[in-house]
């Protein structure tokens, strides 16, 4: 919170059906058991998840303007995990101003746009693993989750989620970019020891396997922000054709985990690629 300038926290809020996306929030909180530890009494749970309703909801109505997406909850939870409801709002709420501000627009486009810097920044220190990406297809909507949770969605150990957090918080709100592109140079013999093809490439880019060396990935991608500036990487070529779906808000992490087959259907109908 003193990183963030967030001296006072928010006053807890009345839950309102009024606001705009409260029925997908309540959706997400209600699925995110997999992040609550095991054994936990039935009315704790209850009152955790009216608490991160609150997080969210106080955070976003802060200002008009703000968009709820699938994936806001993760963040919101680790905030709440970490300083409580009134210091996790108040957190919330600057992030949406910072870190978190180009996810919490209406469509998904400046996200993807993020999201196109990953493959460049690779193929500078590999262009031979870059265009095996591109040549496969696969695009970069493996990293949705990675970008929008701050990998929180696809980490099991809470400790790391907050070490990634912590580093996240004081840092440029593009380190995760720069901390995807690390995990794809390390993973350069995995990802190129599959065939070529879009459904195959995707599969091994988005199982994220839990045992990497963190510390040291956290240090490459810092070396690569020294290196690649954010001035710098938005100059870099885009060797990959992006295609930006008109994906709802709510729908983020489970079209990134279906992108190979709702991609390939998507081709056979013009109207749902933009």
């Amino acid at each position: 919170p003193l990183v963030l300038d967030v001296i006072k926290g928010h006053t807890p809020v009345i839950l309102t059906t009024s606001f705009r996306d409260f029925t997908q929030v309540c959706l997400d909180v209600h699925r995110c058991n997999s992040r609550i530890q095991p054994g936990t009494p039935s009315h704790k749970v209850l009152a955790l998840k009216n608490r991160l309703k609150n997080v969210i909801i106080k955070s976003l109505a802060e200002k008009p303007g703000r968009h709820y997406y699938q994936g806001y909850h993760d963040v919101s939870l680790t905030m709440l995990y970490v300083v409580g409801e009134r210091l996790g709002g108040a957190v919330m709420a600057q992030l949406c101003d910072t870190h978190l501000s180009s996810h919490i627009k209406e469509n998904l486009e400046e996200t993807s746009k993020l999201m196109g810097y990953i493959i460049p920044l690779v193929s500078q220190k590999c262009p031979e693993l870059a265009d095996f990406i591109v040549n496969s297809d696969a695009g970069t909507m493996f990293s949705l989750s990675w970008i929008i949770t701050w990998f929180a969605y696809v980490i099991t150990d809470e400790a790391l989620i907050y070490r990634l957090y912590d580093a996240f918080i004081v840092s440029d709100s593009l380190l995760p970019v720069y901390l995807s592109a690390a995990i794809l140079l390390y993973r350069k013999t995995r990802i190129m020891s599959v065939e070529c093809e879009l459904s195959a490439v995707h599969h091994v880019l988005h199982t994220l396997p839990q045992a990497l060396p963190w510390e040291s990935l956290i240090q490459t991608a810092l070396e690569l922000f020294e290196e690649y500036p954010p001035a710098v990487i938005k100059t870099l070529p885009v060797k990959q054709q992006e295609l930006i779906l008109k994906v709802p808000r709510s729908g983020y992490l489970d079209w990134s985990r279906n992108w190979a087959s709702n991609l390939l259907h998507l081709a056979k109908t013009p109207a749902g690629i933009a």
